[in-house]
């Protein structure tokens, strides 16, 4: 086999100058080629599939894009959301899938390509370590709801229980009755928690909330039995404690075996929502209303589109929906074999996750028509999403159908499955971040490491468990990615295109592929998706509104603890650029550019290709002005190199 390589410029010579020196010194094998074939792999393509899938797949398909589409002109508001898909989702997907699946390296290793900016990869860990406790929380409770679906009597249709309050309804439909016809005041504070203030029947009525219902009050009061704000933690919620570890054992016991185990598993976890969505939509079209609701949901209003925020909500749903910026795309994509098909893979899961948003937001509108028609008010009055849609609107439309605790618990059970595959990922990135720190030492212990750290964020996870736990989630929900997920995507733009080098980059995805990039993957890379996340982080950080939990305000200090968690993601970044220039030695400009390729650590995951990727790295080398050019240049060459291609 050859060690020449000619591309589409014609040969070029492979010794290095005077120059690329200090290059050389850095690109030498100096970790032991050996241990990289270790690492583990999918047990196949599938495998990799159906994890991701999972992943994509989360709460955010099921309750937060129906709601936007509603609110953002209903069916033309796919328009701007499909192009975001195209042009910046999928671009960012792609891309960092590819990284990842090149060097067979986590979501903090794998920047070893770029060693200035190896904070990013280690901000995008501190988002996870941070998320995991609180967002575990969302598989708790529906373990909790499913064992209270094998009631003889679903406890949330009822009222007269320890929780409810004197003012409660078990059947929605008299809701519009009492606000019209009820004056007396309620005594506790509702849903939203009012900072502890009285409110009528009629003004909640008003201001649309379902705090009086039997499931509302259920959720609230009982469930959550939440307090009037967040400088009241109050007491321990056992029975959501003991449902939080019961999660965890479900986590620990799918992964500890490592993701050949995992990948199993997800084809039950990633399949069965869906089977469970299709039934419980043919079930909910056979109600009046359902088609009233659908109906609504399709809907286009043309006019919305000419707001600025419509297309940036788009934007931002598509982020928070596929999960690029997050470290997970790198680390379940450094499992894969290394000339899986990466683009296809993107395509297909993209295709998917949104594909699903849409369906959901059927379901969805089919059970909101449903509810609409028994209270006997427009569809949008009863609109809403998040928790409150999946723990309330849900239960309350199912609790009407035949066999109550069989959709109830059949629907908590696809909430649990679809939050299951997302914590799958969580964890087996906060482990992979581990052992690739320390492969030697615990790569055969991967066991002990998952163990750890599901106790670890356990631990973490009680205080959410607490009264005022809602209102700790809410706050940390609320700024965790305000600063970090935007600016990380541009930040693996620029440098993969710009530093890096997109010319190289081209010749890596050749090695894997056998296929150049196409002109619009280099535009997109390049040019168009770094300038859209920049425009969407600034409109996003100019419009961030200060925290809320239904209309519960929260104070000053709370908004300022907000911001240090937003801006605790960032600090890695700036911290590693500083410690990174300081080590290189010259002046100032030598130790940037030195900071700006890659070191010793990065090379292809199929080490026979480790030399002809490192006489690469001294041809590819151009200057900012080089690298625009040959974004727009086309691929033809002339003669391929000998890499196992024909």
């Amino acid at each position: 086999m050859s060690d020449s390589k000619v591309t589409n410029d014609g040969p070029k010579d492979a010794s290095p100058s005077t120059s690329d020196v200090g290059l050389v010194e850095m690109t030498e094998d100096t970790s032991g080629g050996d241990e990289r074939h270790k690492r583990e792999h999918w047990s196949s393509r599938w495998d990799y599939i159906m994890s991701m899938i999972g992943y994509c797949v989360g709460f955010g398909n099921l309750w937060r894009f129906p709601y936007l589409c509603n609110r953002n002109g209903g069916g033309a508001f796919v328009i701007p959301f499909l192009a975001f898909i195209i042009i910046a989702a999928l671009p960012v997907f792609y891309l960092e899938a590819s990284l990842a699946q090149f060097s067979g390296k986590g979501a903090v290793q794998t920047w070893h390509f770029c060693p200035l900016l190896k904070g990013v990869g280690i901000g995008t860990v501190i988002v996870v370590a941070l998320c995991q406790p609180y967002f575990q929380i969302l598989l708790a409770w529906p373990i909790y709801y499913m064992a209270k679906s094998c009631s003889s009597v679903l406890p949330w249709t009822t009222c007269g229980n320890w929780w409810n309050t004197d003012l409660c309804v078990e059947d929605i439909s008299t809701l519009k009755g009492l606000s019209m016809n009820n004056t007396h005041v309620l005594n506790y504070s509702d849903v939203a928690g009012i900072n502890g203030t009285r409110t009528s029947v009629a003004e909640l009525w008003r201001n649309k909330t379902l705090s009086h219902t039997a499931v509302e009050e259920f959720y609230q009061y009982h469930v959550l039995n939440i307090s009037h704000g967040i400088r009241e933690i109050g007491s321990i919620q056992w029975h959501i404690l003991g449902c939080l570890f019961a999660s965890y054992v479900l986590i620990f016991l799918s992964l500890f075996r490592g993701i050949k185990a995992s990948g199993k598993v997800v084809y039950v976890t990633a399949l069965l929502p869906y089977i469970l969505l299709v039934a419980i939509f043919i079930r909910t079209c056979t109600l009046p209303g359902a088609v009233d609701g659908i109906l609504h949901y399709l809907q286009p209003d043309f006019s919305k589109l000419l707001t600025g925020q419509v297309w940036s909500e788009a934007c931002i749903q598509v982020f928070y929906s596929l999960g690029p910026g997050w470290g997970i795309i790198m680390t379940a994509s450094s499992y894969n074999k290394f000339r899986e098909p990466t683009l296809r893979d993107s395509i297909i899961l993209c295709t998917v996750s949104e594909g699903t948003s849409i369906l959901a937001g059927f379901v969805t509108f089919a059970i909101l028509g449903v509810m609409a028609e028994r209270v006997g008010v427009p569809i949008s009055e009863v609109v809403s999403s998040g928790p409150g849609l999946g723990f309330v609107a849900y239960p309350e439309a199912l609790s009407h159908l035949p066999l109550p605790q069989l959709w109830s618990f059949m629907f908590f059970l696809m909430l649990l499955t679809v939050g299951l595959d997302g914590q799958f990922m969580f964890v087996e990135l906060l482990t992979t971040t581990v052992i690739d720190q320390f492969p030697a030492t615990l790569r055969h212990r991967r066991g002990w490491v998952t163990l750890v750290t599901c106790v670890l964020t356990f631990a973490a996870g009680i205080i959410i468990c607490t009264q005022g736990g809602p209102y700790i989630m809410q706050l940390i929900d609320w700024y965790l990615v305000a600063v970090s997920l935007f600016l990380f995507c541009t930040l693996e733009c620029v440098a993969a295109v710009w530093f890096y080098g997109i010319e190289q980059l081209n010749e890596d995805i050749y090695m894997m592929s056998g296929r150049p990039l196409p002109v619009l993957t280099k535009v997109l890379w390049g040019i168009v998706t770094p300038a859209i996340l920049i425009i969407v982080f600034i409109v996003t950080i100019s419009h961030y509104d200060s925290p809320t939990y239904g209309k519960y305000t929260y104070p000053v200090e709370a908004t300022a603890i907000g911001w240090l968690i937003a801006l605790l993601s960032v600090v890695p970044v700036i911290i590693v650029i500083i410690r990174t220039l300081l080590k290189q030695p010259g002046s100032l400009k030598q130790r940037l550019m030195l900071s700006l390729r890659p070191n010793s650590e990065w090379r292809p995951a199929d080490y026979s290709l480790v030399k002809r990727h490192r006489e690469a790295l001294l041809r590819n080398r151009r200057t900012f002005s080089e690298s625009f050019r040959y974004i727009f240049k086309t691929q033809t060459q002339s003669k391929r190199s000998n890499i196992g291609f024909s």
